[in-house]
């Protein structure tokens, strides 16, 4: 063997009573001694692998390794459906819903009778932490367990994962109007369902997974300024999910819902081991490799925040033409992006992503992708304090959605918008601008929307503060902006959002800070460093507050 022979990967597939596994080593290609031993693993592994299928020993199979983590789920199909119901399940775990249907679709053309493939499809036809269910989904899902009910699920354990998500897809009796309060009652009855799936079925890690993320879901809708935040369900979730780590130390599942579970000021030190580790099992997934960025917004880590959806921006444009859905996740990654740059002081860098993100020709239609496009151009001005352009950015730009179904989006440019004129003495345009927001607040209202509602009108009344403040009305002015920051503190944020656009309490601060309430103004920066350590905005004020002293 020369020291020039080429290093060659080979790779293998052969199927045990364990389940599929996947080998590889490096062959020297020159050393006939390997190739002869290569070559008769290939003959035993077909082998085995047609005379496994020829039996139709299908509850044989139930594990995958590949570069999106490892998952095992016994199901009750053939080793083609298999492979392509556990490669579906990855990207479930993953929230990569549209790339995870066509594998459940397929599994259920390879192998018609293969239950589980539907409850796959119907997984993938709602987004339990991001939006409200549209009504195309929900038939989507209703239909695929239609096809699963006829089919009759074989085991126990498939009907009850079955009957879990069929709970989601069955209507609330009396019918709920708003979009929003119709998508917490679904929330809530598939929480306690999968609650059930996993008391069955106590050593299931999916099962155990699939209900932390119900909880963590579930607790989502139930924000409100008048309580105060019950963190009792992420606990929960976050232990149950650590109890399976040592076991299971690549599911996709485990980290990613570890991740939502602390992803709180609070809870955020619980998850940064797993924010880490991620990427690790899944180095091309964009949403895995974006996740991680959630626990590092909360502990004030930019460079980290910028880095990871830098990578998640890349991986999710590489998949756009397979995955329009993926254009959903850049602009989501390109907002966390804006928020770590601006925080940096990296201005080229905040230019660069302002650029892109105002260069964005198609996103899907949801409130995600609308969040993603508003939120970093009105960061990109408000953060850096230019109130002119604040002033003068477009509403509902580029012109790419239907922005007038958003209105928790598009109210991110009428606060941008008023502010800037605010602070540069158009109080007129400042007034109208309020007036704008408070429509879309009413919408939001109407529509159930409590929580965008809420947001909503703490940006609002940001604003007429501050038009209030230039009119003279000081004690009218700080205590109506007390009030926004108040409400605004009290909902946290959403997982679709590194942080406040601009946080009411830090302009609060500012107000202070005029007025020579020196010890309050400071009192105000650091309570909004609590919320979200190292704000470039915060401290910045905090030295102005002890320079003033």
């Amino acid at each position: 063997m020369s020291k020039n022979d080429k290093l060659t990967p080979f790779f293998g597939l052969i199927v045990t009573k364990e389940g599929i596994k996947k080998w590889r080593f490096d062959m020297y290609k020159n050393n006939p001694i390997v190739i002869w031993f290569a070559t008769v693993m290939l003959i035993l592994g077909s082998t085995l692998l047609f005379s496994a299928c020829d039996r139709g020993e299908h509850s044989e199979v139930h594990e995958l390794e590949h570069d999106h983590g490892v998952v095992e789920f016994e199901i009750s199909c053939n080793e083609e459906a298999q492979e392509e119901f556990l490669t579906g399940l990855a990207h479930l775990h993953h929230m990569m819903y549209e790339q995870a249907r066509p594998h459940f679709e397929t599994a259920a053309e390879v192998d018609t009778d293969c239950v589980m493939s539907h409850w796959g499809i119907a997984m993938t036809s709602f987004y339990p932490l991001w939006m409200p269910t549209p009504d195309e989904l929900l038939e989507r899902g209703k239909a695929a367990l239609e096809t699963a009910r006829a089919i009759g699920a074989p085991t126990e354990r498939e009907e009850a994962y079955i009957a879990a998500v069929d709970v989601f897809f069955t209507d609330p009796d009396p019918v709920i109007e708003s979009p929003a309060a119709d998508h917490a009652a679904r929330l809530e009855a598939w929480k306690e369902a999968q609650r059930s799936v996993h008391e069955s079925n106590p050593d299931d890690v999916d099962a155990a997974a699939f209900y932390a993320l119900a909880e963590i879901s579930y607790a989502q809708t139930q924000f409100s300024p008048d309580e105060e935040r019950d963190f009792s369900p992420n606990l929960r979730a976050g232990e149950l999910i650590e109890d399976f780590f040592d076991d299971h130390p690549e599911h996709p599942g485990l980290f990613h819902y570890l991740i939502h579970a602390y992803d709180s000021p609070e809870l955020a030190h619980k998850a940064e081991e797993a924010a880490r580790g991620y990427d690790q099992i899944a180095p091309d997934t964009p949403h895995a490799l974006h996740m991680p960025s959630h626990i590092f917004v909360r502990l004030g880590e930019w460079e980290e925040t910028v880095e990871w959806n830098e990578r998640s921006a890349e991986a999710a444009l590489r998949q756009a033409d397979e995955d329009a859905h993926a254009l959903m996740h850049y602009v989501h990654a390109l907002d966390y992006m804006m928020y770590g740059n601006l925080q940096l002081g990296d201005w080229e860098k905040a230019q660069e992503t302002f650029e892109k993100v105002r260069g964005v020709e198609m996103v899907p239609e949801d409130m995600a992708s609308a969040y993603g496009v508003a939120a970093p151009q009105a960061r990109y001005y408000l953060e850096q304090h230019k109130w002119e352009e604040a002033a003068g950015l477009e509403l509902g730009y580029p012109d790419i959605l239907p922005w007038e179904e958003m209105p928790e989006a598009k109210a991110l440019f009428a606060y941008a918008r008023g502010l800037g004129s605010a602070k540069t003495g158009d109080l007129d345009q400042a007034d109208a601008e309020r007036e704008r927001i408070d429509e879309y607040m009413s919408q939001l209202h109407d529509d159930g929307n409590t929580y965008w509602a809420y947001m909503t009108d703490a940006l609002g009344k940001a604003v007429e503060a501050w038009v209030l403040y230039e009119r003279g009305n000081t004690e009218e002015a700080l205590a109506l902006m007390s009030d926004a920051a108040d409400l605004e503190d009290s909902m946290d944020k959403h997982p679709i959002s590194p942080g406040e656009i601009y946080p009411v309490r830090e302009l609060y601060g500012e107000l202070l800070f005029r007025e020579d309430r020196i010890e309050d103004a400071r009192e105000a920066f650091e309570t909004s460093l609590e919320r979200t350590p190292n704000r470039r905005n915060a401290l910045n004020r905090v030295d102005d507050v002890i320079a003033a002293q």
